[in-house]
């Protein structure tokens, strides 16, 4: 056999694979299309007749398998669904199909904003949409159901049997369906002719290749056609979908809206499909509402448009307008929806993940959790934007807020987040989060426990101010530190607290690494201002820096304290004219324990001491710690204070002691009271050595 012989056979062959492998006769179109374009540009080695040939054999080989199929299909069929079948063959072959109309609602006011055209079989056998789908796919028939339904509702159109006026019909379309050029033609002119009265709705299961996809935009995009995206929120919705069809109006479907009002997770997605709606100029549509609480619920959240049984049920004419007793529910809740937008109010979800920037986009001020019950809230920033958004908290609410690179902030002089009267909430820290101009509030009743492994940091400048606690005229309540990450309190104020409050409360720090700066006139980096205070601090690292008229790092001005600080590392710098780090300034007694744990203290102040109650008496006990201070002012000691005597036990610790001070006797007086038992001992007074104990 002659080489170009061979060369036509292989071709002939590959064209008669690639025919017999088409799924349709879109695809053998396809394939004919491009073999015919390889002939016209004279590089097809076939000749056109032996092409033709070709594709008629291979036609009839794939019309046969498709009888073969239907065959083996129809057989598998009940005598019941036989008959169903035949009665559906026997609609489409007469076009025996009329339409309802269903309104869809304005979830602003209530007014009627279109209607979805709903396919209603004409037969004594009661059959639904569902068994002409059903029968139609069997039969291979989708083309001639979508050219009925386009001709028959644009023709009611065009006819002026319904009017809509300036209200749209939405119609079901088959995106697959391949219509013949001249029923495509027809339906397009009336189409054009009709557009600014017909959306065209399609399944987000169509499946639709993007160049299919491209060729229904384009073709609507240039007739001014809307295009609706059905069903959203099924198995296979995602955000690329939406991305790919760029509808003008998503329809969620009804699987979501179902029961939502007591569904946080349906809620949740609902307001995620929102949001990406809005943020991309798309009309968000609840379908399926079925009664008043789920009306409420996706108003309440931005749905755009309703549609639903509970507004109105399909019928057979066009319903001018809803019953005024449903448009007036719809525009109350519509305006509880406003007033809270307008008030600057969002009132979160009980198990909701909210994104700041939204809400700032929407000019939202003040975050509300805690309304729609207990739960958890995720709030998720940018750590390097600003939103101005602040979090308060109802009564009663238990849950946890995970602050994800959330940047909030406040007024001056009111708190970022404000927990309510017997709140027990937990707070997650991730990523880099900002409190500006104000902290956390934490009132007497309520619990406040902090966790994860970012990093919170609290930026204040108010003439009174507090970090984390309450108020200085208040008492906080119970205050748990129990995270890896890092707390970082800054503020310039005239009076003030890092970590506590005025009156003092429960603090338990489990773990974490605390920096805290503080400048001003009266102050505390944590404990309480003006009552007791008792601080238990257990495997820390912490940092502060305090320039003060006054005040103290740990403990309390002016009443007792109780320290105990074990396997931790403690770094204080403070500047102040009378100050303690570790005790009190005016309270009558302090009690200071350290085990396993290195501390610095760096100070400099006219009356001052390291660890002492200042006017009072001071009970020291440390095991195992490395004592470094170094100090320098008028009248300085390195421990106890100046008026009462102290117990001093210092065992197995490294102490190392550095004063500056016009006063030596004073600064030396602490060793009468102290017991130094194994461990290194080392005092110097003005560069010199005063006294060296070795220790037993």
């Amino acid at each position: 056999m002659e080489p170009k012989e061979n060369t036509i056979l292989t071709h002939i062959d590959t064209l008669l694979c690639e025919l017999r492998d088409a799924k349709n006769a879109e695809e053998v179109n396809k394939i004919k299309n491009r073999y015919e374009a390889l002939l016209i540009n004279g590089n097809n080695p076939l000749s056109e007749s032996i092409m033709q040939n070709a594709l008629i054999l291979a036609e009839q080989g794939i019309e046969e398998a498709r009888r073969s199929e239907f065959n083996r299909l129809f057989a598998s069929l009940s005598d019941t669904e036989q008959q169903e079948f035949s009665e559906v063959m026997n609609i489409i072959d007469k076009n025996l199909f009329k339409y309802h109309f269903q309104p869809i609602v304005s979830a602003k006011n209530g007014e009627i904003y279109s209607y979805e055209a709903l396919m209603r079989p004409i037969s004594d056998m009661h059959l639904t949409p569902f068994h002409i789908i059903k029968y139609a796919e069997i039969a291979e028939r989708f083309n001639d159901i979508e050219r009925a339904t386009f001709f028959n509702i644009l023709k009611l159109i065009d006819d002026d049997l319904i009017s809509p006026n300036e209200r749209k019909i939405f119609i079901n379309s088959i995106p697959k369906a391949q219509l013949d050029t001249n029923s495509r033609r027809e339906i397009f002119q009336l189409m054009m002719k009709h557009s600014d009265n017909i959306v065209v709705e399609v399944t987000e299961e169509s499946e639709l290749d993007e160049e299919q996809l491209t060729s229904l935009r384009e073709r609507l995009q240039n007739m001014g056609v809307q295009l609706a995206l059905d069903d959203y929120g099924t198995g296979y919705s995602n955000v690329s979908n939406l991305l790919r069809y760029t509808p003008e109006i998503v329809k969620i479907d009804r699987s979501l809206i179902t029961d939502i009002h007591n569904d946080p997770k349906k809620r949740h997605f609902f307001r995620e499909i929102v949001n990406f709606c809005h943020s991309n100029n798309i009309k968000a549509l609840a379908e399926g509402v079925e009664n008043s609480d789920e009306l409420k619920a996706v108003i309440m959240m931005g749905a755009d448009l309703i549609q639903g049984f509970y507004t109105a049920r399909p019928a057979s004419e066009l319903l001018s307008s809803l019953p005024e007793e449903i448009s007036e529910e719809i525009r109350s809740y519509y305006q509880e929806y406003e007033e809270g937008s307008s008030q600057q109010i969002y009132y979160a979800d009980s198990h909701e993940r909210i994104s700041l920037n939204n809400l700032s986009e929407n000019d939202i001020k003040r975050l509300i959790i805690g309304k729609k019950g207990d739960g958890d809230v995720t709030v998720i920033g940018n750590p390097t934007t600003d939103t101005s958004i602040h979090i308060e908290i109802m009564n009663n609410f238990t849950g946890k807020l995970m602050l994800n690179n959330a940047w909030l902030s406040n007024t001056k002089d009111r708190p970022c987040i404000s927990l309510g009267e017997n709140n027990c909430l937990t707070i997650i820290i991730c990523g880099e989060n900002t409190l500006d101009k104000g902290g956390i509030l934490v009132p007497e009743s309520s619990s406040l426990t902090i966790i994860g492994d970012g990093k919170l940091n609290i930026n204040m400048d108010s003439k009174e101010y507090f970090g984390i606690g309450n108020d200085l005229a208040s008492t906080h309540g119970s205050i748990t530190f129990d995270q890896t990450g890092c707390i970082s309190i800054t503020s310039h104020g005239k009076s003030g607290i890092g970590i506590g409050s005025g009156l003092g409360g429960k603090i338990n720090i489990v773990q974490g690494q605390y920096i805290i700066n503080l400048k001003g006139d009266t102050g505390l980096g944590i404990g309480s201002l003006y009552r007791a205070c008792k601080l238990d601090i257990r495997n820390c690292d912490i940092n502060m820096e305090i320039f003060l008229s006054k005040g103290s790092a740990l403990g309390s001005l002016s009443a007792n304290s109780d320290i105990s600080i074990s396997r931790s590392s403690v770094k204080l710098y403070i500047y102040a004219y009378e100050l303690v780090g570790i005790g009190t300034v005016n309270g009558d007694h302090a009690k200071v324990s350290f085990s396993d744990t290195n501390i610095l203290i760096n100070m400099r102040g006219q009356r001052c001491s390291a660890i002492a109650a200042l006017d009072g008496s001071t009970s020291i006990h440390t095991e195992r710690v490395g004592l470094r201070v170094i100090a320098g002012g008028d009248k300085v000691l390195w421990i106890g204070g100046f008026i009462k005597e102290s117990d001093i036990d210092l065992y197995d610790t490294d102490t190392n002691i550095r004063l500056e001070t016009s006063v030596a006797e004073l600064a030396n007086a602490a060793l009468k009271y102290s017991k130094i038992t194994s461990g290194r001992f080392l005092l110097l007074i003005n560069g010199e050595e005063v006294e060296k104990i070795e220790c037993v």
